[in-house]
């Protein structure tokens, strides 16, 4: 289940903050101990309350830990689907804000470091998190470029391949820097000047195609 359709199912207001604080929980145990590290005995000690209600609401560590992602990134891909009539170039922008926060946080580096580790040996692990994080921000990204390109505010060929130069270009060397020990200075005025400049940059080329 995804969390965005938690609303949807029938919980009670004291179901949903019991499903809350087991997602804060979750959130809190793997960016301590990685994916392999957590369990839900420990997940369920940091909330409070039962294992049966974890399974109940989760199913299993796994379907704890989609839900978890998917809290994690929900603002961004809410920010795409409540643009309305804003200008490309806004939305663009802070959206590049975004996934430098949701990316770029030494704890979400760890978690990443021991989740590509993990999926030499759980390849499905790592599917899971791409599926559920990735590739899900650029199917959003990628729809939300079509739809502009529909209305005649942006000309986008291949949403699909836009989308992942988009994040590409604002992650690149950061990311990269970051997996290996060496994350940048990431004060507000470096993460803000890199979002506008790739964004520019962005619909520039969009503009030369």
């Amino acid at each position: 289940m995804s969390v965005n359709d938690s609303a949807h199912q029938g919980f009670t207001p004291r179901g949903e903050a019991r499903r809350q604080r087991l997602l804060a929980a979750a959130r809190e145990v793997f960016l301590d101990k990685g994916y392999a590290g957590a369990s839900v005995n420990d997940i369920v000690a940091r909330a409070g309350g039962s294992l049966s209600t974890l399974y109940k609401l989760f199913g299993n560590k796994e379907g704890l830990f989609v839900a978890s992602m998917e809290a994690q990134a929900s603002s961004v891909w809410s920010r795409l689907g409540q643009a309305g009539e804003r200008p490309p170039e806004e939305v663009l922008t802070e959206l590049a804000r975004d996934l430098m926060d949701l990316a770029l946080p030494a704890a979400n580096i760890r978690l990443i470091r021991g989740i590509a580790a993990e999926a030499e040996r759980t390849p499905d692990l790592g599917a899971l998190f791409l599926d559920h994080g990735p590739d899900r921000t650029r199917r959003e990204l990628a729809d939300y470029l079509k739809a502009q390109h529909q209305r005649g505010r942006l000309t986008v060929k291949d949403p699909r391949a836009a989308a992942g130069i988009f994040t590409g270009m604002v992650l690149g060397e950061w990311m990269l820097d970051s997996l290996v020990g060496r994350p940048p200075q990431l004060d507000a005025q470096a993460r803000d000047e890199r979002a506008r400049l790739c964004t520019q940059l962005f619909l520039g080329g969009l503009g030369g195609q």
